[in-house]
């Protein structure tokens, strides 16, 4: 009928790029951000994969299922987690999905590395989307950090089953794209259900700096 619509399923294919694996030691999964990929979030990484006294620990860097023209001098394909166009309802759609190819990477990890503990990393969106699900499924999780990138709890009714997980903010003092007051409205949910939450600042912009990684190695060990 002319006018009319209807939903199709479409498959997309993603990658973990591996930096390293350790069997019983702590994992962290990563998640980029928007444009970006798992190998340019890796090599933003560096400086924590190889610091000191934090051999033991995996780094699984996933890739966002949703590829994505980013319009730069040259243009290139980056990736993205979901997406937004301000509505929540279709946000929160677009969310699940990923969360839930997430999850099921998760527990593929707790299968073939038997991790002493696995810390979600969000960059940016992937910041947004990996506390969302961090804090939706504390079962699998027991560090999450948010970086250049607010907490996002509104879609969950209660965060009391999380209060065990442990949550590290790490924000930019020239980041103009995630101000302070953004990162108080993620944080304050948290810390009223009782979650132990570090907020951090550091002397950058919206990027991911190798202190900031240096950081994450000491949180997960």
């Amino acid at each position: 009928m002319p006018g009319s619509e209807f939903e199709t399923t479409v498959t997309l294919r993603s990658k973990v790029r591996v930096e390293r694996s350790s069997p019983g030691g702590p994992l962290v999964l990563a998640l980029h951000g928007w444009g970006m990929s798992e190998r340019s979030f890796a090599r933003w990484c560096r400086s924590g994969i190889e610091a000191e006294g934090a051999e033991h620990v995996s780094w699984w860097f996933a890739r966002g299922p949703m590829p994505c023209e980013v319009r730069r001098d040259p243009r290139k394909i980056g990736y993205a987690w979901y997406v937004f166009d301000g509505d929540q309802d279709a946000l929160r759609a677009s969310m699940d999905e990923s969360r839930a190819y997430l999850v099921g990477l998760a527990r593929q990890a707790q299968r073939e590395l038997r991790p002493s503990s696995i810390t979600l990393l969000g960059f940016s969106q992937g910041a947004y989307l990996g506390s969302y699900i961090a804090l939706s499924h504390p079962e699998l999780f027991d560090g999450l950090v948010a970086c250049c990138g607010r907490p996002k709890s509104e879609f969950l009714d209660d965060l009391t089953p999380a209060r065990d997980l442990r949550v590290l903010v790490q924000t930019g003092a020239q980041d103009t794209a995630v101000k302070p007051e953004l990162i108080e409205k993620g944080v304050a949910p948290l810390l009223a259900a009782g979650l132990d939450v570090t907020v951090r600042s550091y002397e950058a912009p919206h990027k991911l700096i190798p202190e900031m990684a240096v950081d994450v190695a000491r949180f997960v060990t």
